[in-house]
């Protein structure tokens, strides 16, 4: 049988991960991400930049796997929320990946801002307003500030829209990631012509969203140049990131929410119908009639990396998180790093909490799926445990979004026939931790 590359589109790193369609890991590239920031709140990422670190980490994952592009037989991937680029008419990128984290577009149109706290704008596209970081105001600032190059724009792709469009030639992308822009309808599962004229956008301009999960095509020759793949192989598109990861985590069969402690933290549930809440975003989910409702913090687990950057350097991440494993509940004395770190992991824990009520209207689950970096901490994981008082299911692979997406690829392989039969396969669980009342550890 053949390999399933899982491609995890993070914004600190990329990872490329290679699994048998038993689900079992046989390879991983790891890249960092090196952005630009060529002016004040602007992030950015040149495409063919974007292109030599996904070559790299497919590159480090094959000698890992001690396997050939040859051995490969689908490719999906997970992305990331908001972040685009323009093409000209001939395909050709005018401008560099412009990253979720830029801030161009603010201060928001008053225009803009008030289209988008209309009662209808939320019941359509599943969230409420728009922020600096959103899609739309970015947008609008090169239409405002770069009037030329928006004249001469003829494709406006997320990340995703345009992986499949350079590996396939298909104008699609996954509705997972679309929701997040603002043009999306829910309801009506297509781009909102009514959102796209009081923007100043045109449809034609973007890619058809597809359900998540979707089989869309097969690499083209342009493939091998940029990523080192042969033509031919079965591709599928994705899942917004955090959305991606719970399905790579067997949300809905393990447990019934998800929490992600990455660059950001994540709370993710999987519900019958659209309800807008102040804090969530909704997108459509693999089965094309449930939807995830997703809420996040973008104070993550960097907090932790910081404190050890700026307390201490002389001791790595681990030697910290052993310190705090022995410190008391609720922190300790100045100067004393477990208590520091301690006391850091539980404030994380309760914003994890406020996330997870925010996506189940405030109902306390029996059970929660974690991923991102933090789980692989068993001290993070007890502490969640029992300041949400549930049991927290650690999945055994520790790439849940590559996982993710490697199941959307099996699918495109035809290994299975769904999604939720190639997670049923490829997901298993390593270890519970039921919090403190419940016979866990604290």
């Amino acid at each position: 049988m053949g390999l399933l590359l899982g491609i995890d589109l993070g914004t600190s790193y990329f990872k490329v991960a290679l699994f048998t369609p038993e689900g079992t890991m046989r390879g991983l590239g790891r890249v960092r991400v090196e952005t630009t920031s060529p002016a004040p709140g602007r992030v950015e990422l040149e495409a063919a930049t974007f292109w030599l670190l996904l070559r790299r980490g497919l590159a480090e994952a094959l000698a890992q796997a001690g396997a050939s592009p040859s051995e490969i037989s689908g490719v999906a991937y997970s992305s990331q929320a908001t972040t685009f680029l323009l093409l000209d008419a001939r395909d050709q990128p005018l401008t560099p990946l412009v990253l979720w984290t830029d801030t161009r577009g603010a201060p928001i149109e008053d225009a803009v801002d008030g289209v988008a706290r209309r009662p209808e704008f939320a019941a359509a596209v599943g969230h409420r307003g728009l922020v600096a970081e959103s899609a739309v105001p970015k947008l609008r600032w090169f239409q405002r500030v770069a009037p030329d190059l928006w004249k001469r724009t003829a494709r406006v792709m997320t990340v995703s829209d345009y992986f499949t469009f350079a590996l396939t030639g298909e104008r699609a992308g996954d509705a997972s990631t679309a929701a997040f822009l603002g043009l999306y309808h829910l309801g009506e599962r297509r781009w909102w012509p009514e959102a796209m004229a009081a923007f100043g956008l045109d449809p034609a301009r973007f890619s058809t969203p597809l359900r998540p999960g979707s089989p869309c095509g097969r690499t083209r020759g342009a493939a091998d140049e940029l990523l080192g793949l042969p033509a031919g192989v079965p591709c599928a598109v994705g899942a917004i990131d955090h959305h991606a990861a719970a399905i790579g985590s067997g949300l809905g069969r393990l447990a019934e929410i998800s929490i992600s402690t990455g660059t950001v933290l994540a709370a993710l549930a999987i519900v019958d119908r659209v309800e807008p809440a102040d804090g969530c975003y909704h997108g459509p989910h693999v089965d094309g009639v449930r939807f995830y409702r997703l809420a996040f913090d973008p104070n993550g687990a960097g907090q932790l990396e910081v404190y050890q950057r700026r307390e201490a350097p002389g001791l790595s991440i681990e030697q910290l998180l052993e310190l705090a494993a022995r410190a008391p509940a609720g922190g300790g004395i100045p100067g004393d790093h477990g208590g520091a770190v301690r006391g850091l992991l539980e404030r994380v824990a309760v914003s994890h909490r406020e996330l997870v009520r925010r996506v189940t209207g405030g109902q306390a689950p029996a059970r929660v799926i974690a991923t991102g970096g933090g789980a692989r901490s068993p001290l993070w994981l007890q502490i969640d445990a029992d300041i949400l008082n549930a049991t927290i299911v650690r999945p055994a692979s520790p790439e849940r979004a590559c996982l993710g997406a490697a199941a959307f690829a099996a699918v495109a392989a035809g290994y299975y026939s769904s999604v939720d039969g190639a997670t049923a396969a490829m997901v298993r669980p390593d270890r519970e931790f039921a919090p403190a009342g419940r016979g866990g550890r604290a």
